[in-house]
């Protein structure tokens, strides 16, 4: 009547995790107050007319921060999910035949699962840095909105 396995793992991709993203809001937790400041700092003592992009890295970096909890979070709910495969793997009736080779095949994948979980979490950490590292301000998306807000602005 639930999800296993497979389909559970995919399931905490497409719906737990995507869900999730689509609830941070890109602009929470940050005020008017921070974007002037952000910008007023960027530009020093004279006054902008555009906002500055050191401004805007500075801002939109604060912002990509907020997606490595729940990237983290999703890496320990497949690795739950796995741990439980592992202990259903040897539910087969041939497996109770063996009792000792079912046990020591559940301890040596669990503990790979277990080495393995550090690293992964050092990956998604890592791919939350590279993201940092660099904000490609020429990505359609920006191009786009600008386009978009461009086509509203009053002439």
């Amino acid at each position: 009547s639930e999800l296993c396995g497979g389909a559970r793992i995919c399931y905490i991709f497409h719906e737990i995790f995507y869900s999730t993203l689509g609830r941070i809001d890109p602009l929470g937790g940050l005020s008017t107050l921070d974007i002037l400041t952000a910008i007023r700092n960027a530009t020093g003592p004279r006054p902008a007319l555009f906002v500055p992009e050191v401004a805007f890295e500075l801002l939109v970096k604060r912002q990509i921060r907020r997606l490595e909890e729940p990237s983290l979070r999703c890496v320990e709910l497949v690795h739950e999910e796995m741990q439980r495969i592992i202990q259903h793997c040897g539910a087969q009736q041939e497996m109770y035949r063996f009792p000792n080779l079912h046990e020591r095949i559940v301890d040596v994948v669990t503990s790979l699962l277990r080495l393995r979980l550090q690293p992964t979490n050092e990956m998604v950490t890592n791919l939350v840095a590279i993201e940092l590292a660099y904000v490609n301000t020429r990505h359609p998306d920006f191009t786009e909105e600008l386009m978009v807000h461009r086509q509203q602005a009053p002439p």
